[in-house]
């Protein structure tokens, strides 16, 4: 009995260090892969640290690169968000751009005193004449009168000489007028950030995108405001255009009789014209038909005529 409860004994230690060394592998296995799983985070998680800091670089220098367009953009929506808007800066309403024109006829004695009394008429509006011109018996002027006075001065015309006919036109132009206005602004103030992007340039292909924007934007801008400038001076002074004729066989030094001699030396040569125009037809047509006719009898003798050359080749046929 001794014996065996020392073999019982002796197993019952081994087995129990053999537990023990088992737990103790487990431990260090666990330990290790603990280690390795912390490693390979702490590595993970500095690639994603490298990836989101190229990432950050990358996406800012694209929006760096893009961001011209994208103001140029937001410019442009601007303009649109203010199409139907009829309010100016200071919230008054759009004033109406119109453009108004006179046409006058009139029949004068003299074509000197009717440009003089134009002349004095325009200056007395404070307007100006853009253009004259004067023949034997007529007087054609282009003047531009401010826009408040152009009723009072299209009444004055009928004093320069007879009425012969009047009539006034006018456009809108308002829609016109602050659609050009709406993008000039928006085109200076897109020049001002480009502007300010060329400041902020780091390299050279951005400083020659940039400059290339500024070039067009610069270019719209002077476009613009000529077309503006155009439109305004239009709707500031209204033209009227006057046309002055003297009375049927008048000139500036007075009446003067028909040449009856040269109306009956061009009503001879007409009829002369005439006349050898007729005769010459009627020669034209003799010649022809003579010819057409014998040219007709030749053939036929030739075929046909004692000559008979189609008989032959018939008869030969035969």
């Amino acid at each position: 009995m001794t014996l065996e409860k020392k073999k019982l004994g002796f197993y019952a230690g081994l087995g129990f260090a053999v537990q023990v060394i088992i737990v103790f592998l487990f431990c260090i296995n666990g330990c290790s892969v603990s280690k390795g799983k912390i490693l390979y985070a702490d590595q993970a998680s500095m690639s994603v640290d490298r990836e989101s800091k190229n990432f950050k670089s990358t996406a800012s220098k694209t929006l760096a690169f893009n961001s011209v367009a994208m103001e140029e953009a937001s410019v442009e929506m601007d303009y649109e968000s203010v199409n139907g808007a009829f309010e100016t800066e200071d919230g008054t309403d759009w004033i109406k751009k119109i453009i108004r024109n006179g046409n006058i006829g009139l029949e004068v004695e003299s074509l000197s005193d009717a440009l003089s009394q134009i002349e004095n008429w325009v200056s007395s509006f404070g307007g100006y004449i853009s253009s004259s011109d004067e023949g034997s018996s007529y007087l054609n002027v282009r003047a531009h009168i401010p826009e408040n006075r152009f009723d009072e001065a299209m009444e004055i015309t009928g004093n320069f000489g007879k009425l012969i006919y009047k009539n006034v036109s006018s456009r809108d132009v308002t829609d016109q007028y602050y659609d050009i206005d709406t993008r000039l602004k928006n085109k200076r103030l897109l020049l001002e950030k480009l502007q300010g992007y060329l400041k902020d340039a780091k390299n050279i292909t951005e400083i020659m995108q940039v400059e290339s924007k500024i070039e067009n934007c610069t270019s719209e801008i002077e476009s613009l405001q000529g077309q503006l400038n155009r439109l305004s001076k239009e709707i500031s002074y209204s033209e009227i255009y006057i046309n002055a004729n003297l009375p049927n066989n008048y000139t500036e030094s007075g009446f003067i009789l028909p040449d009856t001699k040269s109306q009956f030396r061009e009503f001879i040569s007409n009829i002369i014209d005439f006349s050898m125009g007729y005769i010459w037809s009627i020669l034209y047509i003799l010649t022809g038909g003579t010819l057409c006719v014998l040219l007709a009898a030749f053939l036929f003798w030739l075929c046909f005529g004692k000559l008979g050359l189609v008989k032959k080749l018939f008869r030969k046929l035969k």
